[in-house]
């Protein structure tokens, strides 16, 4: 029960913390303000907690179509007028550990994607990132003794028989909470 909650609370602390959700396609940047998405991620999360599969929430003339497993969420798109205008591959942290002054994590993609996923860390610019299987990737962050999160900064670049829109956003990793 306490793992769960615990859980839980990390999730809820890592949606809160995604920060401003920005759909892009070629065309057109819309905007959303932080908390509205919060408030969605939050709410969709005691939804779905301990489910799994995809889940869609229409809202006017959008639509968020997002995929669960275990109460977490791995991928979002938001779907404007029928149109796809936006989406986001969320990591599966595996495993992440300090040792010394280095921060190890390695990331998986449960969401198969056709496309290329890169990501970069902008306040570790000191990193080493190796792909370690098919969706799966092994990062390294040196001199992070200050480390109590890590953010992703992701881009995803769809294939040329893609359905999915080039899109870039963030996505936050909680080590240590203060």
């Amino acid at each position: 029960m306490e793992k769960k909650l615990r859980r839980t609370l990390l999730f809820i602390a890592l949606a809160c913390g995604t920060g401003l959700y920005t759909a892009c396609s070629k065309k057109n940047e819309r905007s959303y303000r932080n908390q509205e998405v919060a408030d969605e991620v939050t709410g969709q999360a005691a939804e779905v907690a301990e489910q799994s599969g995809w889940f869609d929430k229409t809202e006017g003339d959008s639509t968020w179509q997002t995929y669960w497993q275990n109460g977490k969420r791995y991928y979002e798109s938001i779907w404007a007028l029928d149109k796809r205008v936006g989406n986001k591959f969320f990591p599966k942290i595996q495993d992440a550990f300090l040792f010394e002054d280095k921060f190890y994590l390695k990331a998986t993609f449960p969401v198969a994607y056709a496309g290329e996923i890169q990501f970069t860390f902008p306040e570790y610019p000191d990193y080493t990132l190796n792909r370690i299987g098919e969706q799966a990737f092994q990062v390294v962050i040196n001199d992070a003794l200050d480390l109590n999160r890590v953010v992703f900064s992701l881009e995803y670049l769809p294939s040329e028989n893609d359905s999915l829109e080039p899109t870039r956003y963030s996505f936050t990793h909680v080590v240590f909470q203060e």
